[in-house]
């Protein structure tokens, strides 16, 4: 791969635009390098779309190689710190277009989804899709607000998908879908949907957030309460309930995703 990469860079001398990857699901064909990580750079890149294993490959994409990056559209496999020590800190204000997606599930929103948004002070474009753990609070308007949107001024599109578990127990107050969606009415430029489900054999629950339309090409752990609309981006979709899915429910699954390739339950 770092061969492949190499020979990219040297030979396109004059690159703005890349995508490294095939559309296909079926595809799962990721970048992953050996440490340590080849120093291979384009002072023309503009655009790039990427898949690639672990957010190591992110930060190094990210830590000036590619000086005139203005769009980034990445989608991990895994999200959990590094291991050595990577240039995280530089500032990247020719950021203008990013996209993150995460397939694991992970636990690092706050270590290291947020610092590393926090570099694009001039971001204007933002999409998040991940699947997170959180200790006693979940994932809604509030803390977009506070973490997010109050710290980008640039910002002008924010697009996300992110599901938020966490163990309960009885003495918790626990948010209803109507709590979680209150949290959002001050969100003007775009339609949020809220989805919030209680596992009690599990003991844990699940807030799942969403802009609408729904953009992104997978919808993760689809319960009973899904609320349903149409979804024709979405290509991959997966199940999650303790309780049995009825037959009304697929037909549901059927008219809401017409062009999905794959579904599973976890």
């Amino acid at each position: 791969m770092k061969n492949i990469c190499n020979h990219i860079f040297t030979v396109f001398i004059n690159l703005t635009h890349l995508t490294f990857y095939d559309a296909a699901y079926e595809n799962n064909v990721r970048l992953l390098f050996d440490v340590p990580f080849p120093t291979f750079s384009s002072s023309s890149l503009l655009v790039l779309k990427v898949k690639v294993q672990t957010f190591d490959v992110c930060l190094y994409i990210l830590d000036g190689r590619f000086e005139q990056l203005h769009t980034l559209d990445i989608e991990l496999a895994n999200l959990f710190p590094p291991l050595e020590e990577i240039e995280n800190q530089r500032k990247l204000p020719n950021l203008k277009y990013f996209v993150l997606c995460c397939m694991l599930q992970t636990s690092s929103y706050d270590e290291l989804i947020l610092p590393l948004i926090y570099r694009m002070s001039n971001l204007e474009e933002l999409g998040l899709s991940f699947t997170t753990f959180v200790d006693d609070a979940f994932i809604d308007g509030n803390n977009l607000k506070q973490n997010i949107l109050n710290q980008m001024s640039q910002l002008k599109q924010f697009i996300f998908d992110i599901r938020s578990f966490m163990c309960i127990n009885n003495e918790m107050k626990l948010p209803s879908k109507d709590d979680i969606q209150q949290t959002f009415t001050d969100l003007q430029y775009t339609k949020i949907i809220s989805c919030v489900d209680y596992f009690r054999d599990y003991r844990q629950g699940l807030c799942h957030i969403y802009s609408y339309p729904f953009l992104m090409r997978r919808f993760e752990d689809i319960t009973n309460n899904f609320p349903g609309g149409l979804y024709p981006y979405v290509r991959v979709v997966s199940l999650y309930d303790e309780h049995p899915f009825e037959h009304e429910f697929f037909i549901r699954i059927s008219q809401s995703f017409p062009y999905r390739f794959h579904v599973w339950k976890n």
